[in-house]
């Protein structure tokens, strides 16, 4: 039972697109925060989302990583590189490395990490599911 957690990311952490009727936002996150209050109540448990919408990952990891390390929580998820990979001459190697450092860096603190990824845009994007289907055939 972790009776602490922390969100870092940007807007898909954040909460943007899920909003409340008096537009505040509840997202993923916020849920699994409730989740794991039901599940160790009567314990109170700890809950920061630090995630800012539009970031790309090297500010989320320059500006929230060691921001949600020092809470000291026991789970920290961690989502980014959806906005980089908008990007056009996205730099992936870069990406893939700075997201594989920030994973060891919330190992080494001794917090587990919840990992996740966004839907695939590409049927969104002009010319998105047109090149991917391309390259499968």
């Amino acid at each position: 039972m972790f009776l602490s957690y922390a969100a870092i990311g940007d807007s898909f952490s954040e909460g943007v697109g899920d909003e409340l009727p008096d537009g505040t936002t509840r997202g993923w996150a916020d849920f699994v925060a409730l989740g794991l209050a039901k599940a160790a109540a009567p314990e109170p448990v700890r809950y920061a989302n630090l995630a800012i919408r539009g970031r790309k990952l090297g500010p989320i990891i320059d500006e929230q990583l060691e921001a949600a390390i020092r809470l000291g929580p026991e789970v920290i998820s961690f989502n980014g590189g959806g906005n980089d990979m908008l990007r056009p001459r996205m730099p992936e190697e870069v990406v893939a490395e700075r997201f594989r450092e920030a994973i060891h860096r919330i190992r080494e603190a001794g917090i587990h990490v919840l990992m996740l990824s966004g839907a695939n845009p590409t049927d969104h994007l002009p010319w998105g599911a047109c090149s991917t289907r391309a390259v499968r055939a």
